[in-house]
């Protein structure tokens, strides 16, 4: 009997001794790693965008583990398909933050869902490092559809990507110059808070100019077919049609244009332009067509930045990266840089270290303004380029134009923000 209760007093010792080895091990590894989560679309009209930016992001965490990691501790990040849908990136950030303690959120690849996003982090003392989003809402304010202005501007949430209305700013003016004063524009937008703010900020710069809108049709995000919107088009001939639509939806849009050979009679317009957008479009449907980036591959051949990451991804990919998964590489780069000059993967500390900071990384100086966390960024005026002139398949864009962020961005008077106190 003795034998026996010395046996089961063992056995339980054996057993408590090897769940603290356990509980120590887990442990261990929780102190040796930080965590970030990953909001991006991997299935629906951005899928293609949300593919480029896991690259990056992947490729990026891993450079910097490769170099020792942040403060002692190596990066690990968790996943989620946002789907493009606001509902479930809003779940998504939820999860990120309360299951994994991701000390910070990052992604993107359509306003709503970046603005859902950086509604949660701000409630849960989270920096969110948007990624490809260009709604003036992401750093400014929401219309609703009941006319209530909102800010959705917030303390916790930085956006590398230009806005609407950097592009309108840029790309208006050039227009103008191109057209001249006067032009009938006609537009087809993507109806959410992204395309309404596009389609505006373009407007006030032409219509600015004397040019006319003759026509506005909105369209639900992920329509297939564009058919019914451009016989419309064709038939009112205007001087210029715009396609404020993104992802496949863009695709499916201006190829059927080329089908129906609008451009005969009408110049085209895209005003945001994303390489996997213009590589799905092709050369022919996208030759002479107008548009702006704020970053483009072919960078690669003025700033070491662009060589390095371009070079990177390549070598892993197979194929040049787009802006998507540049806005991706600015987001994690950004972040590591700010913990370690706090010295902290504290929320106050790191956006006490982003705010006001000017940083080179893929292009010229850029910098972070304090008062609405919008990144001061140059903007890029391009036109597809034709099958001829391209060097390969991913030589889509030409740069025919550059605007300073300076000369670009909001104000103070025109974007007056609030943002909440640490």
């Amino acid at each position: 009997m003795m034998i026996e209760t010395a046996r089961k007093t063992t056995v339980v010792l054996v057993c408590c001794l090897w769940c603290f080895f356990l509980v120590g091990q887990i442990a261990g590894a929780q102190d040796s790693e930080v965590v970030i989560g990953v909001n991006v679309p991997l299935s629906g009209s951005y899928r293609m965008q949300g593919k480029d930016e896991e690259g990056a992001y992947k490729l990026a965490v891993e450079q910097i583990n490769a170099a020792g990691g942040v403060l002692g501790k190596k990066i690990s990040y968790v996943i989620r398909d946002t789907h493009t849908n606001p509902q479930i990136a809003k779940k998504n950030a939820l999860e990120l933050i309360k299951k994994y303690n991701a000390v910070m959120v990052t992604g993107g690849s359509s306003s709503a869902v970046a603005v859902a996003q950086s509604d949660v982090c701000q409630k849960y003392d989270r920096i969110f490092m948007a990624a490809l989003t260009h709604s003036n809402a992401t750093t400014g304010y929401l219309v609703t559809k009941a006319g209530f202005v909102i800010q959705k501007a917030h303390r916790h949430t930085f956006r590398w990507y230009f806005n609407a209305w950097m592009t309108g700013k840029a790309l208006g003016p050039f227009l103008v110059k191109r057209f001249g004063k006067g032009a009938e524009y006609f537009y087809i937008t993507a109806d959410y808070t992204w395309g309404h703010s596009l389609e505006e900020s373009l407007r006030l710069a032409t219509e600015a100019a004397e040019c006319d809108t003759v026509g506005v049709l909105r369209t639900p995000l992920g329509q297939k077919d564009f058919t019914n919107e451009l016989l419309k088009v064709k038939k009112r001939k205007p001087d210029v049609l715009v396609l404020s639509l993104f992802g496949q939806d863009l695709i499916t849009a201006l190829k059927q244009a080329d089908t129906l050979q609008i451009k005969k009679e009408t110049k085209i317009v895209v005003p945001l332009m994303e390489l996997n957008m213009a590589h799905g479009v092709g050369f022919d449907a996208l030759d002479g067509v107008y548009s702006t980036v704020n970053w483009y591959w072919g960078l690669a051949d003025r700033y070491a930045g662009s060589k390095a990451f371009v070079s990177a991804f390549r070598a892993k990919y197979g194929k040049a990266p787009g802006s998507s998964a540049a806005a991706a590489w600015v987001a994690v780069h950004e972040w590591v840089s700010a913990v370690k000059r706090a010295a902290s993967f504290d929320a106050g500390a790191v956006i006490k270290a982003l705010e006001g900071h000017k940083f080179t990384l893929l292009k010229d100086e850029e910098q972070w303004r304090s008062w609405d966390h919008q990144a001061v960024s140059s903007v890029y005026i391009v036109t597809g380029k034709s099958r001829k002139a391209a060097q390969g398949e991913w030589d889509l864009l030409k740069i025919v134009g550059q605007k300073k962020g300076s000369a670009v961005v909001r104000s103070r008077e025109e974007n007056p923000v609030f943002l909440e106190p640490l």
